[in-house]
């Protein structure tokens, strides 16, 4: 009998681990976070002179660890004595949700180049949960080198990036990879299409797209390749949006879009106004936030 037994033991055993593999087999899996933002073959690569996106960089702030990316932007026949960057308000915001202030932008990661951020308009104080508006327009302390690249921004809604995509137009996205990582481009991407499920179905001021990232990304610019030019069309802003925040739930491509930030009403307003007026700054740090309905912009 105690044979028996052991050997009845040893069956309700078998089945009780073949129970919990089948439910762990059942269970949605998280991507770590090396591949949460990949769709499908990973074609990240480190950024090469080739390239042409010199004026893609760094922003570092006092008080942060985090380098999140921006690229210089102008405008077709005008030059003015300060560079402008086009990026998202998050940047500006450090763990403890206070402005960050102190911030220079490096491009090419390069803190030979560094120059000081001297002025900042926003969309948004709280990106988190107003992720449409998260965009940042900084106005630096000087001239860059010349020789850096510089987009131009340009309007594009869903459907003509669409009817784009359909035409095989060239788009990719710029990013940095974490803290220390390099600057890396994704090429073979750019907007998709919005699902019925997505929590930003219905909101044609962001982009989603299909671009492989990851943290670190966050400003970089979406850019269309056509006729030789480079055109800002939106800026990096979240690798998932707020119903993972919401319900816990993992990285899923068609319930969790990346998303960006287009180049669109006031953020395209902002870029122009900056890049042809003379530079608002001065010897303090300013910092303005935009507001809705036509209302002047307030104080940050």
């Amino acid at each position: 009998m105690l044979g028996l037994g052991g050997a009845m033991g040893r069956m309700r055993g078998y089945r009780m681990l073949a129970a919990g593999l089948l439910l762990l087999a059942s269970l949605p899996c998280s991507p770590t976070p090396s591949n949460a933002n990949i769709f499908g073959h990973d074609d990240r690569r480190d950024i090469t002179p080739e390239d042409g996106l010199s004026g893609v960089g760094t922003i570092v702030c006092k008080g942060t660890t985090r380098r999140p990316t921006a690229a210089l932007v102008t405008l077709e026949g005008t030059s003015s004595h300060a560079d402008v960057i086009a990026t998202v308000a998050h940047a500006f915001i450090g763990s403890d949700e206070q402005r960050l202030s102190a911030c220079e932008f490096w491009p090419g990661a390069d803190p030979a180049l560094a120059a000081r951020i001297v002025y900042l308009e926003t969309g948004t104080l709280a990106p988190e949960g107003n992720w449409h508006n998260d965009w940042a327009v900084a106005v630096l302390d000087r001239r860059l080198p010349e020789n850096l690249s510089r987009l131009r921004p340009r309007m594009l809604d869903e459907r003509q990036a669409d009817l784009k995509r359909r035409r095989h137009a060239h788009f990719l996205l710029a990013g940095h990879n974490g803290e220390r990582g390099p600057l890396q481009v994704s090429g073979r991407c750019g907007p998709v299409a919005k699902a019925n499920s997505d929590l930003n179905g219905f909101d044609r001021r962001v982009f989603n797209h299909d671009c492989d990232m990851m943290p670190g990304w966050s400003g970089g610019p979406l850019i269309l390749r056509e006729e030789g030019v480079d055109y800002l069309v939106a800026v990096n802003s979240t690798e998932v949006n707020a119903i993972t925040h919401i319900s816990g739930r993992p990285y899923n491509g068609r319930m969790n879009p990346n998303t960006a930030v287009r180049v669109d009403g006031l953020f395209h307003e902002t870029l122009e106004r900056l890049l042809k007026s003379d530079t608002p700054g001065g010897p303090a740090f300013r910092c303005l936030v935009a507001s809705m309905g036509g209302a002047p912009t307030l104080p940050c």
